[in-house]
């Protein structure tokens, strides 16, 4: 009798314990109400499930996409993945007005192309399927039409692009649209016109899911998530959660395009700019810190530019074309230098191979800032990042100027100053100045003055000598 007291005891615990577990985990939600201001306007609820029989959890996906005026232009999509690249993508457009069933087209993108269906190869052992998609009547704005779409991904840890994991607490998703487009036909591999550029209020946005908040440890499958009227968001934001999980979660995802997006940052951002810091520094080993540094930077470039041609080898953007360019100028620049650098231990002034390098490097500089940009608009990254590397490459270019500019007035005072004290010693000057009668005496290591000479600003030296 105690006996059968404790096992119902126990049952009733483990009932008790199940309930809370399903009343603590709750759909996620998230909404953008913009219909009235010409925006965006969708919502998305989502949980995923805990399935016993293949021991995997299965994604549940309700969605809503608003069309002012019943309008067939145009199509909304929300997608698994912060960029175009690897993100599995759920895209929903089609007529409010006709007799036919919203299209809701299950796609995937190699780089920021047009978007292909995903196949059942694709999948890699998950499997998607659409379980609803009919057209209502807006009940908040008279004469709009609402798609809902119901969408189940079993399995969905299996998708072989970005990571999806029901364990995360910022998982990735993308939002974009596009208002304007009109199609010929509604089909499911219907060419798509792409999204305005701008982020946030333009084309395209991220937001990031708690997807362990929603996780749902019922036997049997549950419902699919109601949209709930007045709430924006439910275990979402629009900013990823800082950590070193999520890290190297974005790395691990298309470890190429970062790889290429750092080592080309750490060349432009700070090798190369660090070499020109050592040629102007006036010291006595300027030259061989600025060669071995742009020589560093030269090699990292030339890794970089391998790991674009892995990512994407047609050329067919800006992007692509100006880091081309720069990589072809690398060689010359190279030669330009070395040949520079022996006139001027020859003939002590600057040549035309002299202002050829100098200019040269200046437009590579720049063209290597720009591109670190339009790398990022190129893979979609959010408003913020690209502001952020704005900032920095300008206020890096900002003081590489300031910087040089200061060292040209600094050397211009320290120049008449030593006119004013130093008029009665022009001979000698001019002895120090002289070539040696034998071309051999040119060796740079017999004196360290010329790389000094050659380190520091021009300062009129034909003057001098």
């Amino acid at each position: 009798m105690h006996f059968q007291g404790g096992a119902v005891f126990m049952t009733l615990v483990t009932n008790i314990i199940s309930l809370l577990q399903i009343a603590a985990s709750e759909p996620v939600q998230y909404c953008r109400d913009g219909a009235n201001s010409q925006q965006i306007d969708f919502c998305m609820g989502m949980l995923m499930h805990h399935n016993d029989s293949t021991s995997s959890h299965d994604l549940y996906l309700t969605m809503s996409v608003t069309r002012p005026d019943s309008t067939s232009h145009g199509w909304t999509a929300i997608g698994l993945g912060e960029v175009m690249e690897g993100a599995l993508m759920f895209i929903v457009y089609g007529d409010p007005l006709s007799s036919e069933q919203p299209i809701v087209s299950i796609r995937k993108s190699i780089g920021h192309k047009q978007p292909t269906l995903v196949t059942r190869e694709d999948m890699n052992g998950a499997d998607l399927r659409v379980m609803r998609a009919d057209w209502h009547t807006s009940t908040s704005s008279p004469g709009s039409a609402v798609a809902m779409v119901s969408l189940v991904c079993y399995s969905c840890h299996l998708w072989p692009g970005t990571p999806i994991s029901a364990a995360s607490t910022s998982q990735p998703w993308m939002w974009a649209w596009n208002s304007k487009q009109e199609f010929s036909v509604f089909t499911y591999d219907a060419h798509l016109k792409m999204h305005a550029h701008h982020a946030g209020k333009g084309g395209w946005g991220n937001f990031y899911v708690d997807m362990s908040r929603s996780v749902n440890n019922w036997h049997n499958p549950p419902s699919f998530p109601p949209i709930r009227p007045g709430v924006h968001a439910l275990g979402v934001s629009e900013s990823p959660g800082l950590s070193a999980a999520y890290g190297m979660e974005w790395l691990r995802h298309n470890p190429v395009l970062h790889l290429h997006g750092i080592v080309m940052g750490i060349v432009f951002l700070i090798l190369f700019p660090m070499g020109v810091l050592a040629i102007r520094s006036g010291r006595t080993a300027a030259f061989k810190y600025h060669w071995v540094l742009q020589l560093v930077a030269s090699g990292l470039a030339g890794i970089g530019f391998i790991l674009g041609l892995m990512l994407e080898r047609k050329i067919d953007t800006f992007h692509q074309a100006l880091g081309i360019s720069i990589i072809a100028c690398l060689s010359v620049q190279g030669i330009l230098g070395w040949r520079h650098h022996m006139v001027f231990l020859r003939l002590r002034h600057r040549t035309w191979l002299s202002h050829s390098h100098i200019w040269l490097g200046r437009f590579m500089m720049v063209g290597g800032w720009s591109n670190l940009i339009t790398g990022l608009v190129l893979r979609g990254y959010s408003g913020l990042c690209i502001a952020v590397m704005g900032f920095v490459v300008g206020s890096e270019a900002v003081g590489l100027t300031t910087w040089m500019a200061w060292i040209r007035v600094k050397a211009a005072r320290a120049e008449q100053a030593n006119k004013l004290h130093t008029s009665g010693h022009r001979d000698n000057t001019a002895q120090y100045f002289a070539l040696g009668g034998d071309e051999d005496d040119d060796d740079i290591s017999s004196t360290g003055q010329l790389q000094d000479e050659e380190a520091r600003p021009m300062m009129e030296k034909s003057e001098k000598s």
